[in-house]
């Protein structure tokens, strides 16, 4: 007996779908991460998930690298309120992928407080089977007139 087309696509498709799904999954829970870490500093999610190569664009245009960005979790006499991200859009293209999101951050440096309403772009890369962010943007959102 004969494969039949359809039913041998149809399967691929089921496959392939299960497959975007996971990552999907997963990219979404990294997102996640990527918060707690930052508003915990946890310097080893950093240095685990960023891509050795990694530069972050901030909201002032300055690039950052790896290094830049784990070192700057630690600076001194810095608080940052709890956030979550909202608006997520999580867009896989084979082992690339993009999230784009929003995020109200709150934090304390010395006895300034400051708040920042960002949009942000996070670019991953899947390499041996693992998600990598390899690139950030973040853009303050302007206040509404």
């Amino acid at each position: 007996m004969r494969p039949r087309p359809l039913l041998l696509a149809t399967a691929l498709l089921a496959f392939a779908f299960t497959l975007r799904a996971s990552d999907v999954e997963e990219l979404q829970r990294m997102d996640k991460e990527k918060s707690v870490a930052t508003w915990t500093a946890d310097t080893r999610w950093f240095e685990q998930n960023l891509a050795t190569d990694y530069v972050l664009i901030t909201p002032t245009g300055v690039p950052r690298t790896k290094r830049d960005v784990i070192s700057e979790l630690a600076t001194p006499g810095m608080k940052m309120d709890p956030f979550e991200a909202f608006e997520i859009q999580v867009r896989i293209y084979g082992d690339s992928a993009i999230i784009i999101g929003r995020m109200l951050q709150r934090y304390t440096l010395g006895r300034v407080h400051y708040a920042n309403d960002l949009r942000y772009t996070d670019v991953y890369v899947k390499r041996k089977g693992r998600w990598f962010l390899i690139s950030g943007h973040a853009s303050h959102i302007a206040p509404r007139r």
